[in-house]
């Protein structure tokens, strides 16, 4: 489960937000990208292996390599250089789920994949949607973005309010908007960029729900998610079904992922290769894993699947 910050943190991290200039732009990360698994095999077992290594022997060590004062270097979300985790709190060193901006309070793994979401968009103008409507990142967007959209899923009475005072408390507005991701109810080609960050393993029919981006997205439209991802891996490994009448099926010993607000959440898969051939038999021109290593964005080997309509 993964170690999120709490409440206080982020009410200081959305005023620290608010206060931010609007001309400091996000910059672009730098990353590597391959469409199919041979050929990131092919780099790793032959003349990227011992760069690779190295990199996750960086980011192994990076821990106890800190000072008092954290890790340093640019925000792609802020554009400025901050600092990133706290060394006297291990948990926000994790090079996933940690290293969040003391700026934007913004994890490495949504910073990462934000990055890659509006690169060489006009915020202005873009029709942006991520699917998790109460989070850091979200408000992020919406500080960036007039038409950002978003939504949340499950949303009773009691979780929606509970939501709905986490949004406000990280500087957002609006109101919380419930949406199934494989059944949306919005018109075709009527977005130009679809987050999907750590969602999309949640969903037990994925598929569906990478039809119904494509259908909503413009020609050209782009996808970004994050979610466990096997980079050795063809194959998707199923970890639970879901059955038609609602039972579920255990297939390996439930996994269940932190929830800041309402708990945990069942993980039904963890993703191989061949989430890129269902990215394209659902309607995506183009799909490919995309890793970065940037130690200067503490961004230290980060995977999003990113897709084009």
């Amino acid at each position: 489960m993964a170690r999120l910050p709490g409440l206080r943190w982020f009410r200081r991290s959305a005023a620290t937000l608010a206060t931010a200039t609007a001309s400091a732009a996000p910059l672009a990360v730098p990353a590597e990208a391959w469409s199919g698994r041979e050929a990131f095999l092919a780099l790793r077992d032959g003349p990227g292996h011992e760069r690779l290594k190295a990199q996750w022997q960086m980011g192994s060590a990076l821990p106890a390599a800190l000072g008092d004062e954290g890790a340093s270097g640019f925000c792609p979300l802020c554009g400025i250089r901050s600092r990133f985790g706290n060394p006297g709190d291990p948990g926000s060193l994790d090079l996933r789920e940690g290293l969040a901006c003391r700026r934007c309070g913004i994890a490495a793994r949504v910073r990462h994949a934000l990055a890659l979401l509006v690169e060489g968009l006009d915020l202005a103008k873009a029709r942006v949607y991520l699917t998790e409507q109460a989070s850091p990142g979200f408000v992020w967007l919406q500080s960036r973005a007039p038409r950002a959209e978003g939504s949340e899923f499950g949303l009773d009475d009691a979780r929606r309010r509970r939501l709905q005072r986490w949004l406000a408390a990280l500087g957002g507005s609006g109101e919380l908007v419930e949406a199934d991701v494989t059944r949306l109810d919005r018109p075709s080609a009527s977005l130009d960029a679809i987050g999907c960050f750590d969602v999309l393993e949640h969903v037990p029919d994925y598929r569906a729900a990478l039809r119904e981006f494509a259908r909503v997205l413009v020609p050209g439209g782009r996808l970004v998610v994050t979610a466990p991802f096997l980079e050795t891996e063809q194959a998707t490994r199923v970890r639970a079904r879901q059955h038609p009448d609602g039972r579920i099926e255990h297939i390996d010993p439930p996994e269940i992922h932190g929830d800041p607000v309402a708990g945990g959440v069942l993980c039904y898969y963890h993703f191989g290769w061949d989430l890129l051939d269902a990215a394209r038999e659902a309607g995506f021109s183009r799909a490919e894993w995309v890793r970065t290593f940037a130690p200067e964005s503490a961004l230290y080997g980060l995977w999003a699947l990113r897709a084009r309509r």
